[in-house]
């Protein structure tokens, strides 16, 4: 159970308004992913965490190409804006810094709350 399922998928791209998080840009239908920004690990992961909206953000591009390729390149850089969480670490727990220049926590019910400083 890590793959996210349809109603997941919905509740993040209408969290996110269809835009990538990481550059602003509108996504295609036919160019575009979910981040899972805790990874699923060799064979998927039975945390239901795993397969939440709080695990999951918007990018443009699939695992190696646009923003989301940049970030499976780049996993300091994504940990630093919160499109990367570390094994073990609960990523409702670990804000996402938007293209919006604002720090937000995800929620597991698809919405998200602003966070004046990251906590960290």
């Amino acid at each position: 159970m890590s793959a996210f399922t349809p109603k997941t998928r919905r509740l993040v791209i209408e969290r996110d308004g269809g835009v990538c998080q990481w550059c602003g840009e509108l996504v295609r239908s036919d160019d575009y992913s979910l981040q899972h920004r805790r990874a699923r690990g060799m064979g998927g992961s039975k945390d239901p965490v795993s397969s939440s909206p709080s695990n999951a953000v918007l990018m443009c591009g699939s695992g190696t190409t646009g923003c989301h390729g940049f970030v499976e390149a780049n996993p300091v850089v994504a940990e630093g804006r919160g499109f990367r969480v570390r094994q073990g670490v609960d990523p409702r727990h670990v804000p996402l810094w938007s293209w919006r220049g604002e720090w937000w926590f995800l929620l597991p019910d698809g919405s998200r709350v602003q966070c004046e400083e990251p906590p960290f």
